[in-house]
């Protein structure tokens, strides 16, 4: 039998522009009711940019799931508390502004102390603007990171109203005081960029020395297990020009991320602060040549096709990515590393050098990548669970996804008027507008997210749609297709992902009617709201030959 893990507290810090994806992944998973064993999360958000889109898209779907959590706590969906920590160190200054200022080269002997740097980092290096990030520039990086923790924390014991308003300190703190029972800190980032990739190897390290900081050196560690997520690459950019490359002196090339990802992991399997620092590590693989055209799909999908060809973009509001694979299993190794049913505290405890955990995508005899679901979290076999966790996962994501696409295709969005389509069959409920605002706000980025005005009919693809699309790079454009081989159980009859009867042009009469049905009369606050919709949704059956049935 599974340990309960009784006790445990779970923290997350997802680092730079993937780490920001992977958590999107991990608050839409949350969302579907797959980590209600956890209870709480903390989450510590960490970037060099302020402005970077994938950030931006990651705090906003948080605050939201936050609203409707507050609201609808102990539900099969939102039923897992997320708690969020924001660190961004401030690079936007003129006197942190880069390398050669922070590091104060020009005092004292200025000479010696530039010769002293140029044995570690390139000139380039030491001069480009650092309020993008750390540009695949992972050794700079690294150095960076670490002393901004540090100098976080140390300025916050010495000021108490620095120290009130300190994000980072606050998470050091929780950290700190799970320690008197048990500790798991997992990291997400990637293997063969900046923020991220610089952040990974010195997490333990930093948060380690930060609790030290926090307690006066009264805490020993021994309670606090880290686990982490190291991706290899898997989209692609077309290359900087002549002239970007002599203007920002150090620019990110996804031509060389294979390269950098290869450097990345022989590091993690080799060095000694790695293998007694983390407890895990979960590697993940893509196939290279599946590697993802973010330039045309940011054409295809987004419409921005003048400005991919202008520049390449290193960071700030244009930096938005589509949701992929990779990240959506990133999410479920954090709960395979949080969960007693998969890692037990008594396993951790007799990991002495870093266990190594790899994943990589199937491949068909026609050359066709492969996902099921119990690719993405695994059936542990536990005999307390009735239902394997992957079944859990596949039925709860069916009708999360459902549901948003009839809220899309019936109502343009607006969950208002399900509800007043609800009180003509004496179904009222007290829902408060900010509230269902969060709610709706949720349901659209799972899904699909309009586009334009209210007027406008097109739609850009949400969350999930993105792993459609970027599943399947040199197939179907058309991404509300189903890829075939997206969660194909087995070769069996190919599944839709959506309820088939909500897919038909009544299906908007189709959910009223089995709403009545299954709730009657039913009427509350908004947490009865939501209970309501999930036995709805749970009342449907995954039939296929239902999709091809005319109305």
């Amino acid at each position: 039998m599974a340990e309960s893990n009784l006790g445990a507290q779970y923290f997350l810090v997802a680092a730079g522009g993937t780490g920001m994806r992977c958590l999107q992944s991990f608050i839409n998973l949350s969302a579907t009711g797959l980590f209600k064993d956890l209870k709480t999360v903390h989450i510590l958000l960490m970037d060099t940019d302020e402005e970077n889109k994938d950030k931006r898209n990651a705090e906003n779907l948080l605050k939201s799931y936050e609203q409707v959590f507050k609201n609808a706590e102990g539900e099969t969906f939102f039923n897992c508390k997320l708690k969020l920590y924001r660190f961004v160190p401030d690079y936007s200054k003129d006197s942190r502004r880069n390398f050669i200022i922070i590091s104060q080269l020009e005092r004292g002997d200025s000479d010696t102390n530039h010769k002293l740097a140029n044995i570690f980092f390139e000139e380039g290096v030491q001069q480009f603007d650092l309020s993008h990030g750390y540009r695949a520039q992972t050794h700079l990086g690294s150095y960076l990171m670490y002393h901004a923790f540090v100098e976080e924390i140390r300025k916050s014991v010495q000021d108490n109203v620095y120290q009130a308003n300190s994000e980072l300190y606050k998470f050091i703190q929780a950290v700190s005081n799970a320690n008197n029972t048990e500790a798991r800190i997992f990291a997400f980032g990637s293997s063969f960029g900046g923020t991220g990739a610089s952040s990974i190897p010195v997490i333990p390290r930093a948060i380690s020395d930060c609790t030290k900081i926090v307690t006066g050196g009264n805490i020993s560690g021994d309670k606090i297990y880290y686990g982490g997520v190291v991706l290899s690459s898997y989209f692609k950019f077309k290359p900087p020009s002549d002239s970007e490359k002599k203007k920002e002196k150090v620019i990110a090339n996804s031509q060389f991320f294979t390269h950098n990802s290869a450097s990345a992991l022989n590091y993690y399997v080799n060095d000694f602060t790695i293998s007694k620092t983390y407890k895990k590590l979960y590697l993940l693989g893509w196939p290279s040549k599946y590697n993802v055209d973010l330039d045309a799909y940011k054409e295809d999908e987004l419409g921005k096709k003048k400005e991919t060809e202008v520049k390449t973009i290193t960071g700030g509001k244009s930096q938005e990515n589509p949701g992929h694979v990779l990240e959506l299993f990133s999410a479920t190794a954090a709960f395979h590393f949080f969960s007693g049913i998969f890692t037990s505290k008594s396993e951790l405890e007799r990991i002495s050098s870093t266990q190594f955990n790899y994943k990589s995508m199937g491949i068909d005899e026609s050359g066709n990548l492969i996902l099921d679901p119990e690719d993405v979290i695994s059936n542990p076999g536990d005999i307390d669970k009735e239902v394997p966790m992957h079944e859990d996962f596949r039925k709860n994501l069916i009708a999360f996804y459902s549901f948003g696409k009839m809220v899309h295709a019936e109502y343009k969005g607006n969950m208002m008027g399900l509800l007043d389509d609800l009180r003509l069959y004496n179904s009222n409920y007290d829902v408060k507008p900010e509230i269902l605002d969060s709610f709706t706000y949720f349901l659209n980025y799972f899904s699909l997210i309009p586009k334009g005005d209210e007027g406008n009919a097109s739609y850009y693809p949400g969350w999930l749609t993105q792993l459609f699309i970027t599943f399947k790079p040199n197939g179907d454009k058309d991404f509300l297709s189903i890829p075939k081989n997206f969660f194909d159980k087995k070769n069996a009859e190919t599944w839709t992902l959506a309820y088939p009867e909500l897919q038909r042009k009544n299906a908007r009469n189709i959910f009223i009617e089995r709403f009545k049905k299954i709730n009657k009369n039913s009427s509350g606050d908004f947490k009865k709201f939501v209970e309501d919709i999930r036995s709805t949704l749970y009342s449907f059956k995954i039939d296929s030959k239902l999709a091809t049935q005319e109305d």
